[in-house]
């Protein structure tokens, strides 16, 4: 995983979408950028589902589950 924060990552993320839909990019060049942002997407996704387990744990060690029912 990259040293860079979730804010940071997904502000490449974003970054490189624009880069990629600019249509400048040669085509050995629009790859590499899409593997890149394929990496931080999953880096992304794999930060967002640790912090929900993290909620979701501290919610049921507090009690706090039940005030979804």
């Amino acid at each position: 995983m990259s040293e860079l924060t979730f804010e940071e990552k997904m502000k490449e993320l974003e970054e490189l979408i624009k880069k990629l839909e600019s249509g400048d990019n040669s085509l050995d060049e629009s790859v590499k950028l899409y593997k890149k942002g394929i990496t931080l997407a999953k880096e992304c996704h794999q930060e967002l589902e640790e912090a929900e387990k993290a909620i979701l744990e501290l919610r049921t060690e507090n009690g706090l589950e039940e005030f979804n029912k």
